[in-house]
């Protein structure tokens, strides 16, 4: 059975943890049903992001939301499981203007949060079926999730200090990035890595 599909027990090797689901046949690669499922999560970000709009998010790409932090540029991703009906909610932060390739998804992850009083549990679980109740109920859940664990992630980001200690986020060039920023408040500008990575650029 592959961890890559949300629906068993947590596998504690991985640093977000993926459930391992229960034997089930999921789409084919290019079938109908495949296909359907795209569509229809597509469905549940459009529903997602008007959620996200009053919190000060931004859709920048198909699956990134943006808004602008006191220091960093905060984010919400959202994976769609190749085997499933099924998504997962990733919180990030970046430096705007560090020039790392990648995304940096150094935030908490909603298949790493376990119900409260039962740690072999995942709290939060994001399917979702061809019905419009089903893509609303979806998005519901994925906000409530940004809430209460995203909201309480990115406000530790306020503070410098946390940012740049030992126990940061950052990977250490968006320490050195953010080091630059706060002595030249000048060079805080958005690099060409920050809008390939999150669509981010001038226009924001």
């Amino acid at each position: 059975m592959s961890p890559n599909r949300p629906g068993g027990r947590f596998d504690r090797s991985l640093k977000c943890p993926y459930r391992i689901s229960p034997m089930k046949q999921p789409a084919l690669p290019g079938s109908l049903e495949k296909k359907q499922e795209s569509r229809d999560a597509q469905k549940v970000l459009r529903c997602f992001e008007s959620r996200l709009k009053p919190l000060g998010f931004k859709r920048t790409k198909p699956s990134f939301f943006v808004r602008p932090g006191k220091y960093v540029l905060e984010f919400v991703h959202v994976h769609k499981f190749s085997s499933a009906p099924s998504l997962r909610v990733h919180f990030g932060a970046r430096i705007r203007s560090d020039d790392f390739s990648g995304s940096h998804l150094n935030g908490p992850c909603s298949d790493g949060i376990a119900e409260p009083g039962n740690p072999d549990r995942r709290r939060y679980d994001f399917d979702y079926t061809t019905s419009e109740e089903s893509w609303e109920q979806c998005a519901e859940a994925m906000l409530q999730c940004v809430l209460d664990e995203g909201s309480r992630w990115f406000a530790t980001l306020e503070d410098r200090g946390v940012l740049l200690s030992a126990n940061s986020p950052l990977s250490a060039t968006a320490i050195d990035a953010l080091r630059r920023e706060l002595e030249q408040p000048s060079s805080a500008w958005v690099s060409e890595a920050t809008r390939r990575a999150l669509g981010w650029g001038k226009d924001h």
